[in-house]
């Protein structure tokens, strides 16, 4: 199964031949993300600064920066 975003170069013929001859299934791709409600984007936004130019040697160390960051948010934040 594959799902992909819709660009242009993953809906191009040749794409779609090789899709079709490795016999993959498209999942179909939503123009929005459901998950993702409207107040989620603040999390996101001030997550990305504290994590932009940092290199990631283990998903570990994603996860542990995450929590932490979470924890140091006061009460209000959330």
């Amino acid at each position: 199964m594959l799902q992909h975003d819709n660009a242009r170069s993953h809906t191009s013929l040749k794409t779609m031949e090789a899709i079709t001859k490795f016999g993959w299934t498209v999942l179909p791709h939503p123009s929005y993300s459901p998950d993702l409600a409207a107040p989620n984007f603040h999390l996101f936004r001030d997550l990305k600064n504290v994590v932009c130019d940092t290199k990631f040697e283990t998903n570990d160390d994603v996860i542990h920066i995450v929590r932490t960051w979470l924890h140091e948010q006061d009460k209000d934040w959330y």
